[in-house]
C-alpha cells in the first residue's frame, strides 16, 4: 500500500484572499507565482505569523534575500522577484512533504521506530494551542473534548504553529521512549511575547520582510536531525536555520486516507540563551518585538487589540539588526511604509492566557512625530499607573486609566504633531471621566491624572505615590521654622482655639479639664464639663469641631508629652508621614485604609474614633498636625473637603526651585507655615 503523502510545496492548504475578495486555498508554488494579488487570510493570528515566516524561510533559501540596504530598497520600491523562490519550491517538493517517510518536513523520521511503545503518542488534539486556553498546555483534556482526526492541511498548520509558538512548561513524554529531557518543553522565541510582520500581498509582505542579514542567510534544516546528546543547548548556524529551527521534536501519523488522529511530541532542539543579545537581533528572532532593554516584549502589557501605543514607541528604538530597525530606514529612504501587524502570545506556564492581532497603520510609522507622540501617550500611561496604589493592594483604585488608553489618538496626524505638554493636556482632557460619586476613588484618580501630566520621565519626576524615605520635619515651639510666622487667620476661631489650647496643656490648674477632654474623645457623653469651657467663645456651628479639635489636642498630650505640639502640615499631608521600614503613606496598607475609611466617612460624630487613632499615631512619633486647619476642615466637612484630604495625602508636595539669590531658600511647606509657636 502507498503510504500518504502531502506536500506543502504543491497540496493546496494556506488560506490566502485575492484582491476580488475571494477566499481559497492554495498550495505553497500557487502562492508565490501569484503573490502580487494574494494576501494570507489565515483566521487564527498564530497560524498567519507561523505562514508568514514559512514564506520567509522558503525566499531566504531560494536566494530572493536583499544583498544590501539598496538592494532592500529596490524591492521595497520596485517590488521583488519571487520566481526563484516558485521554483525552489516546486524543486524541493519532497523536503517539503508532511509524510515523507525519511525526511518529514519539520519532524524527526526515527520516531517511527518507537511508535508502536506504550504511551509513545498523544491524540492530535493534544499539538492544538487553543485547547491550552485556560489550562495547562498537555494536560489530559479527553474528560473534557473528544480529539477528532484532522486532514493533513489542518496538520500542518498545528505543526507549523507548534514549531512557532510552542509554550514552555512539563510535556507529557517518557523518557523511555524520547531520552533524557524529552519532558520539559522551553518556550520558542515568539511565546509569550509579540511578533510583527508586514502585511499587503505576499510579494509586498516578503520586499519588506527580507532584510539583509549580515553573512547571508545561512542554509536551513527542513527535518529534523540529532545535533547532539542529552540535554546540550546549541546555537542556530545562521538566520534560516534559526527559522527552520524545531524547538519540539514531533512527528505526524497519518492513516491510510492522509487524516492524522495521533502524534508524537517532545522537547525539540533547546538553543542556548544568550542574555547579552537583544532579542530582535538575534537569528529567526529579528521580527520579535524587543523592549529598550532588549528582553522580549510580555504580549500580557497589550491591552487590547487597539493598542498600538507600547508598539509604536518600541518601533522608534528598534536596535539596528533588527527587522523593525531595517523597516525604519526603508521608510525614511524611500517615503513608503506598509501596514504591520503585530501578534502576541500571552502565556502563563503552559497555558495561553489570550492571543493579540494589532494592525498598525503605515501612516503611524512613517509619520516624523510618531515615535516622540507614542512615547508622551506611554510616559502618561506609567505615571498615571505609579499614581495609583497596585490594583493587587485596592482593587478600587488600582486603576486609573482605561485599556490602551492613548492609542486611538495616535492614529491621528494632528494629534503626533503636537508637543509633549500640548499632548500631556490632551490626554488629561480624555482621562477625565464623570465622578464615579466615591471620593477615595475620585480623588485618587484626580491625584493621579494630575501628576502624570508632569513632564519629565518617571525616573525623574518627583515618586509621587511610592514611600515616604523619613517623616517630614515638623516644627516645635521656639524654633527658627515657627520664629516668623505670618499673622494671617491669627484671629479665626481655630487659631483662637489652638492658642486657648497650648495654654491649657501647660498650666496644672488645667489638668482635670484636659483629662475630661481625653474622656470625652473616647466616650463623647454631652454632660462633660469641658465641653462649655471649650465652646463657650464660639459660635453655634462650631462648636462640634471646636470640641472635637480640643480633644484631639488632649489626646495628642496625654500619648506623649515630649511630642511638639504644633505642625505645619495638614493631617492627611502629615499622614503620608506614618508608616515604617520602606512603606509609608500611600504605599502603607494601614495608613492608606485608615485614609480611605475617613474620606468615606460623611460625618464629625463618625469620624472622631479615626482621628483619635491617628493623632495618637502622631503623637507617638513626634509629630503633630496643623489644629486650626483641622478645626476648619472639620467645621465644614463635606465633599470638598474629603476630596482635599485625598489629594493632600496621595499627591507629594511641590517642590520650589532654590532661589538664584544668596538669600535663603523657602522650606517645603513655608506657604503652610503655622502661626503658632506656643
Amino acid at each position: 500500500m502507498t503510504p500518504p503523502s502531502f506536500s506543502l510545496a504543491l497540496r493546496p492548504w494556506m488560506t490566502v484572499i485575492d484582491t476580488a475578495g475571494r477566499t481559497q486555498r492554495c498550495s505553497l508554488a500557487e502562492a508565490l507565482e501569484d503573490a502580487g494579488r494574494l494576501h494570507l487570510a489565515a483566521p487564527d493570528p498564530l497560524l498567519w505569523g507561523a505562514t508568514a515566516r514559512l514564506l520567509t524561510a522558503v525566499a531566504y533559501a531560494a536566494g530572493c534575500a536583499p544583498a544590501d540596504d539598496d538592494a532592500y530598497f529596490d524591492n521595497v520600491t520596485g517590488g521583488i522577484d519571487l520566481s526563484a523562490a516558485a521554483s525552489w519550491v516546486r524543486e524541493h517538493a519532497a523536503d517539503l512533504d508532511l509524510f515523507a517517510p525519511d525526511r518529514p518536513l519539520f519532524q524527526d523520521a526515527t520516531l517511527h521506530e518507537v511508535a508502536g511503545l506504550p504511551e509513545a503518542t498523544v491524540p492530535v488534539l493534544y499539538l492544538d494551542l487553543t485547547a491550552a486556553i485556560g489550562r495547562p498546555l498537555l494536560s489530559d483534556h479527553r474528560h473534557l473534548y473528544t480529539s477528532v482526526p484532522v486532514d493533513a492541511g489542518r496538520a500542518a498548520e498545528l505543526l507549523l504553529v507548534q514549531q512557532t509558538w510552542a509554550v514552555g512548561g512539563r510535556i507529557s513524554a517518557k523518557t523511555a521512549v524520547y531520552g533524557p529531557g524529552c519532558n520539559f518543553g522551553r518556550p520558542t522565541a515568539c511565546s509569550g511575547g509579540v511578533m510583527w510582520q508586514p502585511t499587503g500581498p505576499i510579494a509586498q509582505l516578503l520586499a519588506w520582510r527580507l532584510m539583509p542579514v549580515s553573512g547571508g542567510p545561512g542554509r536551513g534544516h527542513w527535518t529534523y536531525t540529532p545535533r547532539g546528546e542529552g540535554t546540550a543547548d546549541f546555537l542556530p548556524e545562521g538566520e534560516l536555520d534559526a527559522l527552520t529551527w524545531m524547538t519540539r521534536r514531533m512527528l505526524l501519523l497519518p492513516d491510510t486516507d492522509g487524516r492524522v488522529a495521533r502524534a508524537m511530541f517532545a522537547q525539540g532542539w533547546r538553543v542556548t540563551k544568550q542574555p547579552d543579545v537583544p532579542i530582535s537581533v538575534r537569528d529567526g528572532s529579528r521580527d520579535v518585538v524587543g523592549t529598550e532593554k532588549g528582553k522580549q516584549l510580555s504580549a500580557e502589557g497589550l491591552a487590547s487589540e487597539d493598542d498600538v501605543a507600547p508598539l509604536l514607541e518600541l518601533w522608534s528604538t528598534a536596535p539596528p539588526g533588527s527587522w523593525a530597525h531595517a523597516a525604519r530606514t526603508a521608510i525614511a529612504a524611500t517615503g513608503r511604509a506598509p501596514d504591520v501587524v503585530a501578534i502576541g502570545l500571552a502565556t502563563d506556564n503552559r497555558k495561553v492566557l489570550h492571543q493579540r492581532r494589532i494592525h498598525i497603520p503605515g501612516s503611524a510609522l512613517a509619520h516624523p512625530g510618531g515615535a516622540d507622540a507614542a512615547a508622551a501617550v506611554m510616559s502618561f500611561r506609567r505615571r498615571a499607573a505609579r499614581a495609583a496604589p497596585s490594583r493587587r493592594d485596592d482593587p478600587a483604585t488600582g486603576t486609573v486609566l482605561p485599556p490602551a488608553f492613548g492609542s486611538s489618538a495616535l492614529l491621528n496626524e494632528e494629534f503626533m504633531d503636537l508637543s509633549g505638554p500640548q499632548i500631556d493636556h490632551l490626554l488629561l482632557q480624555q482621562a477625565c471621566a464623570a465622578p464615579s460619586g466615591d471620593p477615595v476613588r475620585d480623588g485618587v484618580r484626580a491625584a493621579a491624572l494630575a501628576a502624570a501630566t508632569r513632564s519629565g520621565t518617571g525616573e525623574d519626576d518627583d515618586d509621587l505615590f511610592t514611600t515616604v524615605s523619613s517623616p517630614p520635619v515638623l516644627p516645635s515651639p521656639g524654633t527658627e521654622d515657627s520664629a516668623g510666622a505670618e499673622t494671617e487667620g491669627a484671629d479665626s476661631p481655630g487659631h483662637v482655639l489652638a492658642v486657648q489650647m497650648g495654654r491649657w496643656l501647660a498650666s496644672a490648674r488645667m489638668r482635670p479639664v484636659i483629662a475630661d477632654l481625653e474622656h470625652w474623645a473616647s466616650q463623647p457623653r454631652p454632660d462633660n464639663p469641658a465641653i462649655a469651657l471649650v465652646t463657650r467663645p464660639l459660635a453655634p456651628e462650631h462648636h462640634q469641631a471646636a470640641i472635637l479639635t480640643a480633644a484631639l489636642m488632649a489626646v495628642h498630650h496625654r500619648t506623649n508629652r515630649r511630642a511638639p505640639l504644633y505642625g505645619k502640615a495638614e493631617l492627611p499631608r502629615l499622614m503620608r508621614a506614618f508608616g515604617s521600614g520602606r512603606q509609608f503613606g500611600p504605599a502603607h496598607p494601614a495608613t492608606r485604609g485608615a485614609l480611605q475609611l475617613m474620606v468615606r466617612t460623611t460625618t464629625v460624630n463618625a469620624l472622631r474614633p479615626h482621628l483619635v487613632r491617628q493623632i495618637r499615631y502622631a503623637s507617638s512619633r513626634q509629630m503633630a498636625p496643623r489644629w486650626n486647619s483641622l478645626f476648619d476642615d472639620l467645621a465644614g466637612w463635606d465633599s470638598s473637603v474629603r476630596e482635599r484630604w485625598v489629594q493632600l495625602f496621595f499627591t507629594a508636595p511641590t517642590r520650589r526651585p532654590a532661589p538664584r539669590t544668596g538669600a535663603s531658600s523657602p522650606t517645603v511647606n513655608d506657604h503652610d507655615k503655622d502661626p503658632i509657636t506656643a
